[in-house]
């Protein structure tokens, strides 16, 4: 498997991985007492995910080549 197949298959995981995240954080708030602490730590998550799903989108534009 190439490099950028790879990259690629790791950036699906991660935004589904943040999409699953966002949905347990919406859930969580409906609920009558949503467990703040929870919450923020997969805002947390969600953070960390989205900016390393920016560097792998950096490192594939990087691999092409732009005439």
């Amino acid at each position: 498997m190439g490099r950028n197949k790879k990259l690629r298959i790791r950036l699906e995981s991660l935004r589904g991985r943040i999409t699953d995240h966002r949905i347990k954080i919406a859930l969580e708030q409906q609920g009558v007492h949503p467990d703040r602490r929870l919450i923020k730590h997969w805002e947390v998550e969600i953070r960390a995910w989205e900016q390393t799903v920016s560097n792998l989108e950096r490192r594939l534009k990087k691999g092409k080549r732009y005439d």
